[in-house]
Formats: C-alpha cells, sequence, structure tokens
C-alpha cells in the first residue's frame, strides 16, 4: 500500500510518467458521476505538458557551458620503507582520515598520486677481485593505485623517483568552453561521489638487481623508498555560455498576488465551516465510529483466536506483514545502493537496479483480479497469496546471497531484483485486500496508522539498522540477516486463521464454515470484472478516484524545498537531510499515529476535511512570511506542522479509500487508489518544473496551498457508508457477487 519514502511531511513515490486505465462502471445515477467525472478529465489532462514537453530541460539541455574549478592536493600518509627483493608490500588507506579536508576543498575526489622517491643504490661487494669502482646496477621498483574499477602502475629506476598519478575525471572539462554536453552529463565526469571515497589500494614491489662480472659480484637484498600518498579534489561549479550560475531547476521570477489566492480560502473556510456546523447530516460526517457495545475498551470485538474474531490478532498480522514490506524496502533502496555506489557502480547501474525494482510497484494493481479469482478458501482467502509472496522474496534474498560478485553481475541482480520486488507487491496487494477483508469500519483509521507506522519501522531496520552494522558483517552479512527476520515474521501467516473452520495446514481437518448460500460460488474472471465494475458504478467509489488523484498534487513543492533551503536559505546538506531523515520522519510518524486516533474518534472524512484545511492554510503562511524563512525556528515550526498534518490526512485517505471499496474485490479495487496516489504524485512532480519556470517561491506556495484545497472538494461529497448500503456486506452481498448482469 505504502511503497513510498517521505519527504516534505507527504509520501513519494519515484516513478515516471504513466498512463491511467479509465475505470467504468454502469451508467446509472448519471446526474451524480459527471462532477466527478470532469474533476478526473481536468486532473488526467493537467501533467500533459509535463509529459510532452520540452525533454531537454535542467539537467537534460544539451548546450554551451563554462566549469569555474578549484584544485586541492590533500595528503593521506607519508613513509619511508625498506622493500625486500621481489617481495611484494601491499596496503590501502582510506580516505576517511581525511574526510573534513575533503569536505572543505570541495568533496569531489578525482584521483589519487602516488609518488616515490629511491634516492640511492646499496649494492654490497661480495669479494674477490672487487676494486670498488664497478658500476652499480639499477633497481626496478614498480609500483601500483587502484581504486575500484580504475587502477594504474609505473615503474622508475634508482637512484631517482617517479609517480603513480591515477585519475578518474575529464580534466579536459576544466579548460574553456564545454560545448555539446548536459550538465548532468558534465557533472558524471567531474563528480564522483560516494564511488571516489573510501579505500585506495596500494603496492610496491622492488626488483633489486646487482652488478655481476667475471672476478666480482655484487648482492642486492632490497631498496629503501620514500612514499607519499595524497588525494585530487576539486571543486566546481557549472556556468552558463555568459558565466553565471545556473541551478537544476531555476525558479522563476513571476508573481501572483496573495489578494488573488485569499477570496479562494476565505470561500473555502466559509464552506468547511457551514458544513460542519450546519449541513452534517447531508454530507455524512454524522456517522456512527463508536465500537460494538459488547466490545471492551480498547477492544473492538470478541476474543476469538481467528482475524475476523479477534482485534488483537488483526492488529499483530497487520503490523507484522508491513514490517516485512518494510525491512526489504528500506534495505534495498538505501543500504544496497549506497553499498553498489561505493564498490564503483556507475548512475547507470544504480538507474537499471531501481528501474527494475519499481516497475512491479507499478503495476501492482494487476494482481488483484488475480488474488480475487484464485483462493483457497478452506486455507484463508488471502492467507495462501501471503506464504507464497513471503515464500519468494526468501528464496530470492538466498538467490541474491549466492552472487559471486554483485558489482561485476548488475545484469543478474537487476532480474533478481525485478522477481524480488513482484513477490514484495503481491504480499502488499494481498496485504491490503486482508485489511479490508478483517477489519471493522471503526477500525480502519486507528489500524491504518499502524500498518504505516510498521512499515516504517522496517524500513529504518532495513535502511539505518543494515546501512550502519554493513562495514562489520558485510553486505552478505546484510543479506542473511534479513533471512531470519522474514522467516519470525512468516510464522504470522503461518500460524493465523482467517475465519473460524479454516485449516492452517493441509494435513488438519477442517474446511472454512460456509453459509447456504456459498455453496455454489463459483468464481472467474467475468464474475470478478462485473464486480469491479458494480464496485466502481457507486457514487462514493467514484469519488474516491478524484481523491486519490488530487491528494498528492501539492508535490510540486518536493523538488522546489531542497533549492530553497540550500541554495536560496544557506542550509548544508548536512543539515537539509539529517532534518528531512531524522525530526521529519518522526513527526511524520506521529502524525499518522493521531491521525489514526483521531479519525476513529471523530470520524476519517471529518478529520481528512480539517487536517487538509489546517494545512493548506499552513502551506499559505508559509508562502506569506517569507520575511521569517531566514529564521530556522519558523522554517522548522511550518515544516513540522504541516508535516504531522499531512500525515493525518494521508491515514485518513487510505481508511477512507477502504470504507468506500467492496470487500468482494477489495484486493482489486483498494489496490487501485493506491495506483491513483501514485499517478496523483507523478502529476504534482510534473507541475514542478512548469511551475517552477514561471513563478517565484512565495506564488509556488499559494499554488500548492490551492491544490491541497482539491482535497476537501473531492472528499465533500462521498458517503463513507454508501458501498456497504448499496451493494450489502456479509450475507448481503450474495445475491449481487455471482450475478454477472446483476447491477446495484
Amino acid at each position: 500500500m505504502h511503497e513510498w519514502t517521505w519527504e516534505y511531511g507527504i509520501e513519494s513515490p519515484h516513478y515516471s510518467c504513466t498512463t491511467l486505465n479509465n475505470l467504468e462502471g454502469y451508467p446509472s445515477r448519471p446526474h451524480l458521476v459527471r462532477p466527478a467525472h470532469a474533476l478526473l478529465l481536468l486532473v488526467v489532462f493537467l501533467p500533459l505538458t509535463g509529459c510532452l514537453g520540452d525533454v531537454n530541460s535542467g539537467d537534460d539541455a544539451v548546450g554551451t557551458y563554462q566549469i569555474e574549478s578549484t584544485w586541492t592536493t590533500i595528503e593521506l600518509e607519508s613513509k619511508t620503507a625498506y622493500y625486500a627483493d621481489d617481495e611484494l608490500v601491499s596496503w590501502n588507506l582510506d580516505s576517511s582520515l581525511v574526510s573534513q579536508a575533503i569536505d572543505d576543498a570541495g568533496g569531489n575526489v578525482v584521483g589519487l598520486l602516488f609518488e616515490l622517491n629511491y634516492p640511492e643504490e646499496d649494492e654490497t661487494a661480495n669479494g674477490g677481485l672487487c676494486t670498488g669502482g664497478e658500476a652499480d646496477v639499477p633497481d626496478l621498483i614498480d609500483a601500483t593505485a587502484t581504486k575500484s574499477d580504475w587502477s594504474l602502475s609505473a615503474s622508475g629506476e634508482n637512484p631517482g623517483s617517479h609517480d603513480v598519478n591515477l585519475t578518474w575525471h575529464n580534466h579536459s572539462l576544466l579548460s574553456g568552453q564545454v560545448e555539446g554536453l548536459t550538465k548532468a552529463g558534465i557533472e558524471s565526469q567531474l563528480a564522483f561521489g560516494q564511488r571516489a571515497l573510501g579505500t585506495y589500494d596500494l603496492s610496491v614491489v622492488v626488483d633489486a638487481r646487482a652488478f655481476e662480472g667475471t672476478f666480482c659480484t655484487h648482492s642486492d637484498e632490497g631498496e629503501n623508498v620514500q612514499t607519499s600518498v595524497s588525494l585530487h579534489v576539486i571543486d566546481f561549479t557549472i556556468l552558463g555560455a555568459d558565466g553565471e550560475e545556473i541551478s537544476s531547476l531555476a525558479v522563476g521570477d513571476g508573481a501572483i498576488s496573495i489578494v488573488i489566492f485569499l477570496p479562494w480560502f476565505v470561500g473555502v473556510v466559509v464552506l468547511v465551516g457551514y458544513v460542519v456546523t450546519q449541513q452534517r447530516e447531508r454530507f455524512h460526517l454524522d456517522l456512527d465510529l463508536s465500537e460494538p457495545e459488547e466490545s471492551a475498551e480498547g477492544v473492538s470485538s470478541s476474543d476469538g483466536e481467528t482475524l475476523v474474531d479477534s482485534y488483537r490478532a488483526r492488529v499483530i498480522t497487520l503490523s507484522a506483514l508491513y514490517v516485512a514490506q518494510g525491512v526489504p524496502w528500506g534495505f534495498i533502496t538505501v543500504t544496497m545502493v549506497t553499498f553498489l555506489a561505493a564498490e564503483g557502480a556507475d548512475a547507470g547501474d544504480l538507474a537499471y537496479l531501481l528501474t527494475l525494482g519499481t516497475l512491479p510497484w507499478s503495476f501492482k494493481f494487476l494482481w488483484g483480479p488475480v488474488i480475487d479469482r484464485f483462493q483457497l478458501p478452506e486455507f484463508g482467502r488471502r492467507r495462501p497469496w501471503i506464504l507464497i509472496a513471503q515464500t519468494g522474496m526468501i528464496a530470492l534474498l538466498v538467490a541474491m546471497l549466492m552472487i559471486p560478485n554483485l558489482t561485476d553481475n548488475i545484469s543478474l541482480l537487476g532480474g533478481l531484483f525485478f522477481i524480488y520486488n513482484v513477490f514484495t507487491a503481491l504480499q502488499d496487494v494481498s496485504t491490503d485486500a486482508l485489511a479490508v477483508d478483517v477489519l471493522q469500519p471503526h477500525e480502519f483509521e486507528r489500524v491504518n496508522s499502524y500498518m504505516f507506522t510498521s512499515k516504517s519501522l522496517g524500513g529504518v531496520i532495513g535502511g539505518a539498522g543494515l546501512g550502519t552494522i554493513i562495514g562489520v558483517v558485510g553486505i552478505r552479512g546484510a543479506f542473511l540477516i534479513q533471512i531470519p527476520i522474514l522467516l519470525v515474521i512468516m510464522l504470522v501467516p503461518i500460524f493465523m486463521r482467517e475465519r473460524p473452520g479454516e485449516k492452517r495446514f493441509p494435513w488438519e481437518e477442517g474446511g472454512v464454515v460456509k453459509d447456504e448460500d456459498e455453496v455454489g460460488d463459483v468464481r472467474d474472471f467475468k464474475v470478478i470484472l462485473n464486480n469491479i465494475r458494480m464496485a466502481f458504478s457507486v457514487h462514493s467509489a467514484r469519488l474516491g478516484i478524484a481523491v486519490s488523484l488530487v491528494i498528492s498534487l501539492a508535490f510540486i513543492l518536493i523538488p522546489i524545498l531542497p533549492l530553497l533551503f540550500l541554495q536560496e536559505l544557506g542550509w548544508t546538506q548536512e543539515e537539509f537531510n539529517a532534518t528531512k531523515g531524522g525530526i521529519i520522519l518522526i513527526v511524520t510518524m506521529l502524525g499518522a499515529m493521531a491521525g489514526g486516533e483521531l479519525g476513529r474518534r471523530f470520524g476519517g472524512k471529518s478529520m481528512l476535511m480539517f487536517a487538509a484545511l489546517s494545512a493548506s492554510l499552513v502551506t499559505l503562511a508559509w508562502g506569506m512570511l517569507d520575511s521569517m524563512w531566514s529564521e530556522g525556528w519558523f522554517m522548522m515550526l511550518v515544516w513540522v506542522a504541516h508535516t504531522f498534518l499531512w500525515a493525518i490526512v494521508s491515514i485518513c485517505a487510505y481508511s477512507l479509500m477502504m470504507r468506500v471499496t467492496w470487500a468482494e474485490v477489495g484486493g482489486t479495487q483498494f489496490t487501485g487508489y493506491m495506483a491513483m496516489m501514485n499517478l496523483s504524485a507523478i502529476i504534482g512532480y510534473q507541475l514542478a518544473p512548469i511551475f517552477a519556470d514561471r513563478f517565484d517561491y512565495q506564488t509556488i506556495f499559494y499554488i500548492a496551498a490551492f491544490l491541497e484545497t482539491m482535497v476537501i472538494l473531492a472528499t465533500l461529497y462521498i458517503d463513507p457508508e454508501e458501498t456497504d448500503r448499496t451493494l450489502g456486506v456479509g450475507e448481503d452481498l450474495e445475491s449481487l457477487k455471482l450475478v454477472p448482469d446483476a447491477t446495484p
């Protein structure tokens, strides 16, 4: 459900432009769905200029540039040592010894200078008729410097000296104008990031030669050699052809006055106030969200052993499954990618891996009809698919563990990445379908917050946790640690039962308890597709599409915030990343937990509208108070406030989508909503360069605040109970779900 990373306090998928397949339902209630159709068309066509526009924009623009650079040499080691004849002496040095000096010099290590000096020749006469005037035979001193795939050797004879000057950058770019390249292309030849840091391998071997005459011989057992090792570091700036500095995403200087936006926000505030005070019943804000009377405080249902009758079992199972998704997600996107970069994988390799890892998530909605169609009810509707997915995940980890050299087998690793994420996406879809099946309506908000927090916890284990200890256990140790973690989590679905009467293992007696109406239950794709059409024929289900498509349009701010903080306000990368990856992540998790509890107490729809309105007003104030941007405490305050509020919006939106999802096709319908939320983020990303090219920071904040209010309007007419009321729940749906031509 949430294969995303969190930035700006909202979720950020990393996908490219895609196409939304139109979901058509029955032509009933045409007068009710027209507004939703209009909103859908508006949202779908918004990003076309971004997807079809100039592909040579920003970093991809081929042109003429100038490079302004500063060159620094930083010494790593200087020593004198004796090297015995024909004995290869190897050692290594690490960039961490001078990490601060590297950062101060610009941070871009582009070469290694290995200097050798051997001023003497010290042969010893062995006796005989030696006069002392015999000429010494020069020794051969050979040295090699290696960093990842880069290696260079050079030799010299004593007395003398020589250098091994290993560089891996394109030095020709540092003189004169550069033509015919993109900005990103220039950076790829001058900045190597983590790949250029870490361990440098050095070796020296002396071939000691001595005079050999008819009546006199000399001996030479080795040589004293002075060595010095230094790093080449450059600090560079890419300038335009006119010598002016450029940025990867230029922010324009156009402005739209706040006066234009204020009437809209005043109107939205008045509308929300009117609805919640005067029209609560009409807009379905007065829902009965209380727990069943027979349930004790804090417990949602009776104390049973299966998921349908035990609240504790539901929470533990769904949370554990989301931890299982979070661990590999954090490992692959953080630990694995960083390891490969440090080991010499280039940007193309990493892009290849991440693309293959992302593809199964982009098309995960295709699993929906499959898991709805093929089921083994005696073992649970969703449980077999979850076990298949987890078994596949563990098997693929074992397969990746057996690859002899990861950096030399990128193609094989990429193929395994793809299959691995196929299984991970399958578990995600199956788990979401299970949640729709077994959660009671008053549990959606609270349990969704538990699930999201569990996914984040798994991400921390796989990313920060394994990333921290990889230096001790190595990459194979990181793979090995994941396997027992997933095996322990797998015990949860192995021993759980969804409903009374189901079997845990094939050799057990029993089977799912069915009603008489379910005896003839035959599932095929024709029935499933018909049920999908029925599900989306409900007015509120269609409006759920609108909510999903507008919820992340304000993602236009995600690529803008780094520019504002780093380029305009002077924050360092460390400060920005520590804030985004530390404080903001913690606040996001707190907001999700608060959203679950508040949504359960006051209604997910009500909290979604209140939180979205509050978040939009915070964004509006963020833009209006630009005079305060230089104050660190102010920027932190508004960022944290918005993060907290939008986490509430996200959790309540997931819960609302669960409410309008028909359980009969939960695996397909709910996954469809999640896919459309991904598309919404893609639209937001596509809009970012369009607005950034035309408007200043203030105006972009105003536009983002406006887009956030769209969530309120899309949510306003949703009736959370309409799907259950129209299509039925429990025994009521049996009369509909198996009749292909039935209409609600």
